[in-house]
């Protein structure tokens, strides 16, 4: 459901403890996107969480390769410390819910996980390789974090992302009037497109990740009254960043967050 507001802020779950989930479905939606659906199985889940949409993030912890899944059971401060005193601590990842349904006391997030993939034709990184090796039953763990975007509410918003920011523009896509939104969004090939609320400026990798999508941003004229959310690989966001500044956008209507580093 789209929110017409004149502010919106970052927001931080009330309450927020580690919970054992298990993966529900994991299936391929397109070349470069993996999705597994998440089941919350502890009703006490239900007492303290509250979904705000936009780009709800979420710690998410898996066992790291035959070693048994322990979790930092207890609350949001603190959780690292845990962490660290386990024996067998798991691997940790940060990551957007792109979709949220509720049935009863039961919650079900979609996560969509990038394969990005190297020389070699392999793919890359721990969580990546774990969504495609996971299966329905499979525990893991979460931990909310709320949203941290952020906007004027009734000012021109530009989205600008890559591939791995993609659930996260899509939430806010969904959450917000798009009316008033110039989006561009970079995937690797021209099979990872979906449907949004809005027809974005769809740019397709070109050779260095970014490189595509800051093209297109160069190209369109910006509305200096503009807010900017910018996310994706570390180089790509700086840079996207220093146009928009060029553009006249002001330094703290600019929110940005690099995702990963090449």
């Amino acid at each position: 459901m789209t929110q017409h507001v004149e502010q919106i802020t970052p927001r931080k779950p009330q309450q927020a403890s580690v919970r054992k989930f298990r993966v529900y479905e994991s299936r391929r939606i397109s070349p470069s996107f993996q999705r597994v659906t998440i089941q919350s199985t502890d009703p006490d889940f239900d007492q303290e969480f509250t979904y705000f949409g936009f780009d709800h993030w979420f710690r998410l912890f898996f066992a790291a390769g035959s070693s048994p899944l322990e979790l930092p059971y207890g609350g949001l401060d603190g959780w690292y410390q845990r962490l660290t005193a386990l024996e067998h601590p798991p691997i940790v990842r940060n990551y957007t819910i792109r979709e949220a349904r509720k049935s009863g006391s039961t919650w079900r997030f979609d996560v969509d996980f990038v394969l990005h993939r190297g020389q070699s034709g392999q793919v890359e990184g721990e969580a990546a390789r774990w969504a495609l090796r996971t299966k329905p039953g499979d525990e893991l763990g979460f931990l909310d974090q709320g949203c941290i975007f952020s906007t004027h509410g009734r000012s021109p918003l530009l989205l600008v992302s890559d591939e791995t920011g993609l659930p996260g523009a899509e939430g806010i896509l969904h959450s917000l009037d798009p009316n008033n939104t110039q989006c561009i969004l970079e995937v690797p090939q021209p099979g990872d497109v979906r449907e949004l609320p809005i027809n974005p400026i769809w740019v397709f990798r070109n050779g260095q990740s970014g490189q595509a999508a800051l093209e297109a941003l160069r190209s369109i004229t910006l509305d200096p009254e503009s807010d900017a959310y910018i996310v994706g690989e570390s180089d790509f966001v700086l840079a996207a960043r220093q146009i928009c500044l060029k553009a006249g956008l002001r330094k703290n209507r600019i929110d940005f967050c690099g995702y990963w580093r090449k």
